[in-house]
């Protein structure tokens, strides 16, 4: 099994490497792109053009058959169980459906040491933990060169987390999984398939130990994880779970919502006081009129110095 995982500038290094699939490949093929919820996907039409393989986009519960690349339907998981791939809406990893830790984890847990799993061009680290759960389970991981990627923080992230046997510009890829999977199998230490290490701490025996930090997207407890590889996982208890990069991402961006938040809030505040005032100056209350007055300056005032930290502010 090969499962490949990519985001921003992924498209033509996935191109690449398909095209470069021989059509009689004796493996199962599965790419997860990061695409948005409500996207109509046409990455099945995209690549049918570019190999001899079968590219589908499949329905859950399907056969996984060899010669055949499956791609996921927007807003939803890939995953891998008993021979089949499932199709579902479980919640967010790293913030994204699909996600390709998802796919990951679960092509180890079933095929462990058959399966080579690559990463390609993309933000943040997603895929990252799941390569490590892939050579924890015995199989090859795969990342193209970040020097090769447009976006290089996936790769080099899961280059540093999962120690990849091979680390490739797109262009040598495909060949390098044609070799793997008709050459012979290598010797490579096998952990446990997922790379979880946890100890139950919690309501209910939620794995791994609670913190202080709520879900960005339930608002429930975060359990912080531990894996094989060292690497760092923040789960909630529905499910909803990220990396330390992608949930600081996530964070960083409800945090500038909730300051724009503030600003509507001051300037409604100025727009009300405005209307009093005008309110109170018609029934000659000059005290109110005043008083209201100063409300609407002031609000106007601290809505004018939080856009200012807003517009100023960096997460570097």
């Amino acid at each position: 099994m090969i499962v490949i995982g990519g985001s921003a500038g992924a498209l033509e290094p996935l191109k690449q490497i398909v095209a470069d699939l021989p059509a009689d490949l004796p493996a199962v093929v599965i790419a997860v792109i990061h695409v948005g919820a409500t996207s109509r996907s046409a990455l099945a039409a995209i690549l049918n053009r570019e190999t001899g393989l079968q590219v589908v986009m499949p329905r859950d519960g399907d056969a996984l058959l060899p010669g055949c690349v499956y791609v996921p339907t927007p807003d939803h998981h890939l995953e891998v169980a008993d021979g089949t791939i499932r199709v579902t809406r479980r919640p967010r990893v790293n913030g994204m459906r699909p996600a390709i830790d998802v796919l990951f984890r679960t092509a180890a847990a079933a095929y462990g040491g058959r399966v080579a799993g690559v990463v390609l061009s993309g933000g943040l680290d997603d895929g990252s933990a799941g390569l490590a759960a892939i050579r924890a389970a015995g199989g090859i991981g795969i990342v193209q060169s970040p020097d090769d990627a447009i976006v290089d923080s996936m790769p080099r992230n899961a280059i540093e987390v999962a120690r990849p046997e091979h680390v490739l510009p797109a262009t040598r890829i495909g060949s390098t999984i044609a070799n793997v999977v008709r050459g012979p199998s290598e010797a490579r230490p096998v952990g446990t398939a997922g790379g979880m290490e946890m100890e139950t701490v919690g309501a209910r025996d939620t794995p791994g130990q609670v913190t202080g930090i709520t879900c960005p997207e339930c608002h429930g407890s975060i359990w912080l994880q531990s894996g094989e590889g060292g690497e760092v996982q923040l789960t909630c208890r529905v499910g909803h779970s990220y990396s330390p990069e992608s949930f600081y991402e996530i964070q960083s961006e409800n945090v500038e919502n909730a300051l724009w938040a503030g600003v509507r809030s001051l300037e409604e505040q100025s727009s009300l006081a405005g209307v009093l005032a005008s309110k109170a100056a018609r029934f000659k209350d000059d005290d109110a009129s005043r008083r209201y007055e100063r409300r609407r300056e002031v609000a106007n005032e601290n809505a004018a110095a939080l856009r200012k930290v807003i517009l100023e502010r960096s997460d570097a």
